[in-house]
């Protein structure tokens, strides 16, 4: 974990005394929020370290699969909220915050320091391959929404549980692929970390963290319609900016610091990673539970939305496949998500 992380860790126990006088008032949210901050970097050290303990195939599956967890956690308490609009714009505000703030900040960075960074050539191409999928998940649903009458009816069952078993075996395969069969091209060979965490405390610290994510994401969650009504933050904002935001502060930080001691691939990984992950797997989840749970989450996004996770994606895989990058090219990503993030909060104020 990132030391100056641990600070934060002072708001846990006063979000759980907010709770008591107030659970839906402005400074429970905000309260909330900075208390998910080191609960979420907690999760992300100890699956480091349970990883370590698992070997580098059954390690690597263990950090995708948890790597967005805190988002998974808050999505799945807005859909029992029926929150709906606010999981599908976490959805967006998650890709759109990896492929081009978090991207943008570790090739800036980076190339600060390293006039020209190169990374592997094949995991560009199949990142990015993954991506346009994901795109292609989100895009023709609303295509066919407005252009066939069949699919009106459709894109609230059938429909949107096909597009997330086509995306969620997707994402199967590509773990299979980068894994397995192809490891040993997609994954640098490094020397053997060093375990600091026994296996006990990395189990024991995981399953602490997710049960406090849960109950501040409750709070937070909870909070979010109060919010809109006094402060003027609408839930689409809060799901595109914030929530992305705090939830991967500890992976995104250490991305960028991972790029800055000139390990671009393994930074580029864990960018990529995250939004792929978030299109192809915990999309399909979020599907398969809405549905689970009879609150129907569809795959049909706004044309908002959609415009800006396809331009994140067509700018990030305009400079990922080149195989090279500088520093300005991470300073354009970040200004292009100040412009959207500028345009979420302005459309919905």
């Amino acid at each position: 974990m990132i030391k100056w992380f641990k600070i934060f860790f002072i708001f846990v126990p006063i979000s759980i005394l907010v709770r008591f006088i107030d659970g839906t008032s402005d400074w429970n949210f905000i309260i909330s929020a900075l208390a998910i901050i080191p609960l979420a970097s907690l999760i992300a050290k100890s699956t480091d370290e349970l990883s370590k303990h698992l070997g580098p195939s059954l390690g690597g599956l263990i950090n995708v699969t948890f790597g967005n967890a805190t988002e998974l956690i808050i999505s799945i308490l807005a859909i029992l909220k029926g929150l709906l609009r606010v999981v599908k714009a976490t959805i967006a505000g998650s890709i759109i915050t990896n492929l081009l703030l978090v991207l943008g900040l570790s090739l800036f960075f980076g190339g600060i320091k390293y006039q020209r960074q190169r990374f592997n050539q094949l995991m560009a191409v199949t990142n990015a391959t993954m991506l346009m999928l994901a795109i292609v998940g989100m895009i023709i649903p609303a295509i066919f929404y407005y252009v066939s009458p069949n699919i009106k009816t459709l894109v609230l069952g059938r429909f949107s549980l096909g597009v997330g078993a086509s995306l969620f075996i997707t994402y199967l395969a590509s773990l299979y692929f980068t894994q397995v069969t192809h490891r040993k091209f997609c994954i640098n060979t490094q020397k053997k970390e060093r375990i600091e965490w026994g296996l006990a405390r990395c189990i024991l610290t995981l399953l602490i963290s997710t049960v406090l994510i849960a109950f501040e994401g409750e709070q937070l969650v909870g909070a979010i319609d109060h919010v809109e009504a006094h402060l003027g933050i609408s839930g689409v904002f809060i799901g595109v900016i914030i929530i992305p935001l705090i939830s991967n502060v500890a992976e995104n930080t250490t991305a960028v610091l991972m790029a800055r001691k000139g390990k671009i691939d393994l930074s580029l990984n864990m960018v990529m990673g995250s939004s792929i992950q978030v299109a192809l797997f915990i999309v399909p989840l979020l599907i398969f539970f809405s549905h689970l749970v009879g609150k129907p989450m569809n795959v049909l996004f706004s044309p908002f939305e959609l415009s800006a996770i396809g331009f994140g994606v067509l700018t990030a895989n305009t400079i990922y496949l080149q195989g090279q990058s500088n520093w300005f090219e991470g300073f354009q990503l970040i200004a292009a998500y100040i412009i959207i993030a500028l345009a979420f909060f302005f459309a919905y104020l």
